[in-house]
């Protein structure tokens, strides 16, 4: 697969932090120290294990997460304007038409008590892209680009009478309504058969190519990062800790994490006696790590720097990561 080059900027994360206040009012760190870019039509794919912050940075990105409970500093430069700065109304015409989301479960992001073709027209008449006379015939032509069969029935229907598979599509229809330039979609194949996964990314894809969207692919499924991404960044502890094009993330892994990211899939290739070898441990809890490494009680190449202080980004020839084995490279500002 040849790379791709990509011109337009869309979208610029900038020192972006991100914590949680605790009942004793103290604030937990869940994003710290972030930063990076997608362009337009480009699709970037955040990977770690449950509990790195991917979907809280994802939450942030559309201001969905409740301001009363957390407090975020840094920017959200969408084509250059910070969508911190925005009210609420300013969010609202911004959410579904500039940014749209793919959540990660249908059924619990989809209202029980409406039908399909409601909550689908509600997005459309948000954002005066259809009237009252030409609701429903709109609904059904989104419906039918995302390869949803029998359209005109499907409208009547209430999400629980829809295959997984098809709430899914769903979702997909009405983020893709008025054409966002960038779609955030948060694991938007879990829970799904391969086969069906399969052909989300496929819709996915065409969407893309048809309309230049610009894509944060959020996920824990490498498999899926392969198939989708030009570019991968990693996240552990709310931290990026490698970054890369997708071809070189896949074949020369820098960071402890990421190769053992790697480590623990199957290959279809080796002997069947080959046993996985897994990353011990899990993700730490949010305020257990304070200095140092948030991995290193993980990682076989620790030592005492590591427990002392947070490694920088360095900048490899063709990537980016977090780690003291890599002090002697350049530091990434």
């Amino acid at each position: 697969m040849e790379s791709k080059t990509y011109e337009k900027e869309l979208l610029k994360v900038e020192e972006m932090n991100i914590s949680f206040k605790n009942d004793e009012g103290g604030l937990l760190s869940a994003v710290r120290d972030l930063n990076f870019h997608i362009h337009e039509g480009e699709t970037v794919g955040l990977v770690g294990e449950s509990g790195c912050g991917k979907s809280v940075t994802a939450l942030s990105l559309m201001k969905l997460i409740p301001e009363n409970s957390s407090i975020i500093d840094g920017q959200i430069l969408l084509e250059g304007e910070d969508v911190n700065s925005y009210s609420e109304k300013k969010m609202r015409s911004i959410r579904g038409n500039a940014m749209s989301m793919i959540f990660q479960e249908p059924m619990t992001s989809l209202n029980p008590v409406h039908r399909i073709g409601k909550q689908i027209g509600e997005v459309l008449l948000l954002h005066s892209l259809a009237n009252k006379s030409n609701i429903k015939s709109k609904v059904i032509e989104i419906l039918k680009k995302v390869g949803i069969p029998r359209p005109e029935a499907i409208i009547e229907e209430f999400p629980h009478q829809l295959s997984g598979g098809m709430r899914q599509r769903v979702m997909i229809a009405m983020a893709m309504a008025c054409n966002p330039r960038l779609l955030i979609a948060d694991e938007p194949t879990t829970a799904l058969d391969v086969t069906i996964q399969a052909q989300i990314l496929d819709l996915m894809n065409t969407l893309q190519e048809e309309y230049k969207t610009a894509i944060l692919l959020i996920t824990h499924d490498l498999g899926v990062v392969a198939e989708m991404a030009d570019r991968v960044m990693v996240m552990y502890y709310g931290q990026i800790v490698e970054e890369a094009d997708v071809r070189t993330l896949f074949k020369q892994p820098k960071h402890p994490y990421t190769v053992g990211l790697l480590n623990s899939i199957p290959n279809i290739d080796e002997d069947d006696e080959v046993r996985l070898k897994p990353i011990e441990g899990n993700v730490p809890n949010l305020g257990v790590i304070t200095s140092g490494c948030p991995f290193r009680s993980r990682c076989e190449h620790a030592h005492e720097k590591c427990y002392q202080e947070n490694p920088p980004l360095f900048k490899l020839e063709s990537q980016t990561v977090r780690c003291w084995l890599y002090e002697k490279e350049e530091v990434f500002a």
